[in-house]
């Protein structure tokens, strides 16, 4: 039975990257019915390894020795260009670490580095990114916030109603992100439209889950050995791109030189190329979430009237009200590890080559680390 009363879903009927109606309207009951068969099972339709346990998320994400974040944003979608393991290999003696290196040389500027990097590479970039979230940063710009969050409600509360994702949540983000960067508030209007316009052509970095086709082909097309990255840039990377190169050339007081300026651990000048994947993933893969996030935010709040009342008065009790929408709907079901040798986690064996599915959102109710996991209670 689910936390509801009602019987768990046929885990085996499951189609968990085939766009199913059932699963994307409610996917908890279809992780509850995976955490019931085991630790860690494997799904029908791809044969990727289904991991709902906190605990094993955990470890998993901490051996990067053995699973990497290669495939962290495509999954088994990328399965087709995906090291294999060998035929006939003992089980505890394959290792595909090597294959997937050279697979890595291949793959094109379009992999989104930040995403699928592992470390020491994944720290370096990762360290570029931390400048944009510095406390003096974000004290810098919250006034400013501040006034875009009363610019943007002003408009819609003397309607007395609003449609809460084109009027509000889909468009905080983009002036925060935008704000982060230091992006001149000329540019703001044009890079969003641009953004906008990327979205619904579907090449964000959110695989479009209805057509396995297309983006299996898409990942094969882009992978084209000995390509030049920069061909793959789209309108907004080369307008990010303009601005690297401008703030080495000219720098200024503003964050963007501070991004184009920046260096590894090592002291060695990152690519400006890498400098664009790393303002495209704050940019693109932030917008997509926060703007879940605020929406799943304004739902519950919706739902628990009494609880706007508290948080009015106790405006303090927020940054756990915060935290506790994260665990509860979470903005990002989970992402992917492919592993590069035979290795056993609670128990199970996962071979070389496999995908895995690290599933936050089932971690997030996972009754062995939460006591109330399927209560929303911001206390």
């Amino acid at each position: 039975m689910s936390h509801s009363g009602s019987p768990l879903p046929d885990f085996e009927s499951a189609r968990f990257f085939d766009a199913d109606p059932q699963v994307l309207a409610d996917p908890h009951p279809f992780y509850e019915a995976a955490r019931k068969r085991g630790p860690i099972v494997r799904e029908p339709g791809y044969g990727v390894f289904v991991v709902t346990r906190y605990a094993d998320i955990l470890e998993i994400s901490q051996r990067t020795d053995e699973f990497s974040a290669a495939v962290s944003a495509y999954g088994p979608w990328a399965v087709d260009v995906l090291p294999q393991r060998p035929e006939g290999c003992p089980f505890g003696q394959a290792d595909v670490s090597e294959e997937l290196e050279e697979w890595r040389k291949e793959t094109p500027f379009g992999f989104i580095p930040v995403l699928t990097a592992d470390p020491p590479r994944h720290t370096d970039l990762r360290s570029v990114a931390n400048r944009l979230f510095t406390q003096s940063r974000q004290k810098e710009i919250q006034p400013r916030l501040r006034e875009m969050a009363v610019e943007l409600a002003e408009d819609f509360v003397s309607d007395g109603k609003v449609e809460f994702v084109s009027q509000f949540s889909s468009l905080f983000p983009f002036f925060v992100i935008t704000e982060l960067f230091g992006i001149p508030r000329e540019e703001q209007r044009r890079l969003r439209e641009q953004f906008r316009k990327r979205s619904e052509a579907g090449t964000t970095s959110r695989p479009d889950q209805s057509d396995n086709t297309a983006m299996r082909e898409r990942i094969r097309n882009e992978r084209v050995p000995g390509s030049d990255p920069v061909d793959s840039l789209t309108p907004n990377d080369r307008q990010f791109l303009e601005y690297m190169h401008d703030r080495r050339t000219h720098p200024q007081a503003d964050i963007l030189t501070q991004i184009a300026t920046a260096r590894f651990r090592d002291g060695t000048l990152p690519a400006v190329e890498e400098l664009v994947e790393v303002s495209n993933v704050v940019y693109g893969a932030g917008l997509g979430t926060t703007t879940d996030l605020l929406t799943n935010a304004m739902q519950l709040l919706a739902e628990h009237p009494d609880l706007q009342n508290r948080l009015r008065e106790q405006p303090s009790e927020i940054p756990a009200f915060i935290d506790e929408v994260l665990r509860f709907a979470s903005p990002v079901q989970g992402l992917f590890r492919f592993a590069k040798r035979d290795s056993v986690v609670d128990g199970v064996q996962i071979p070389a080559g496999s995908v895995v599915w690290l599933v936050y959102a089932a971690a997030n109710r996972d009754p062995e680390n939460f006591e109330k996991p399927f209560n929303f209670d911001p206390q």
